[in-house]
């Protein structure tokens, strides 16, 4: 009898907590929108993620779920572009927004795409709607659901995706920008001579090109008048690279502008790389940011 009665209340005990659990979590949802999500993805698989919220502003802190634990280069921003404090609990990410009315998240990370020869898969469990731009010239060959929307506008493909567990499959072209587009017919000529002549050529092309590009370095002229848009600091950190020989890590860049904020700075880095002025590259664990 007192085990019959012993599954009772233990039953009643957990039903009272799994209820108190979804109420807390659906309280914990209302008092944040999400307005859009981002997920940006690269040609050597690194994924940037960004999202926008709208903030009840009576809530001192929000929850919500990230793509992965696995995540770099985090920056939590309010609608004043002010840096917001957080905290990361496995996938879960705490704001303390502390009145703000809209909060901006951007993180990077390289645990959603993986590599099997020349395929490319990104696997992402997707707890909101979102968009996913995949890179240029990719040609997608596997999804495991039709997305709401397709978009192939340009070079890029850009999927709407609704919320669920999705892997999506592309590959990317061989030859990159800048590439030789007719290196197979190269290998064709039965010429053995002119082959030779050709390497030739290329390698003394190629030793005056650097000759030119040590003596004169990067032409900061041509670029700021290319760009008249650029702000005060977008040209200061331009020809601090030119002084550097075209490029510099992150860090340096820092220690070169020490008043500058991290979050300015990481910012500034962003907007000069998608008007593909600068390219930036991971080394180790550093980013080094080269003049194009």
């Amino acid at each position: 009898m007192k085990t019959v009665e012993q599954k009772i209340i233990f039953a009643v005990v957990a039903a009272f907590a799994l209820i108190s659990f979804a109420t807390a979590k659906i309280a914990a949802q209302s008092l944040f929108e999400v307005e859009s999500v981002d997920l940006v993805v690269y040609r050597d698989g690194l994924v940037h993620v960004a999202q926008t919220l709208t903030v009840d502003e009576l809530a001192p802190e929000i929850t919500l779920s990230i793509f992965s634990s696995s995540i770099e280069n985090m920056i939590v921003l309010d609608e004043n572009e002010l840096a917001v404090d957080y905290e990361i609990n496995g996938d879960d990410l705490t704001v303390f927004t502390l009145g703000a009315e809209d909060i901006s998240i951007e993180y990077d990370t390289i645990a959603l795409t993986s590599k099997e020869a020349e395929v490319w898969t990104l696997v992402t469990d997707n707890p909101y709607f979102s968009a996913v731009f995949l890179p240029q010239n990719s040609t997608v060959i596997y999804l495991n659901m039709m997305p709401t929307a397709i978009d192939t506008s340009g070079t890029g493909i850009k999927l709407s995706l609704f919320p669920g567990q999705w892997e999506i499959s592309y590959i990317l072209p061989l030859l990159e920008d800048g590439t030789d587009d007719n290196g197979t017919s190269d290998i064709i000529i039965p010429i053995e001579y002119l082959i030779a002549a050709i390497v030739a050529l290329v390698a003394v092309v190629s030793s005056g090109i650097l000759i030119i590009r040590r003596r004169r370095g990067p032409n900061v002229k041509k670029i700021l008048k290319a760009y008249p848009q650029l702000k005060e600091e977008d040209k200061e950190v331009i020809e601090f690279l030119a002084e550097k020989g075209g490029q510099a890590f992150e860090a340096e860049i820092r220690e070169r502008f020490p008043d500058m904020p991290r979050t300015s700075l990481w910012r500034l880095v962003r907007r000069l790389e998608r008007l593909e002025i600068v390219e930036v590259k991971k080394i180790g664990l550093e980013n080094q940011v080269q003049l194009k």
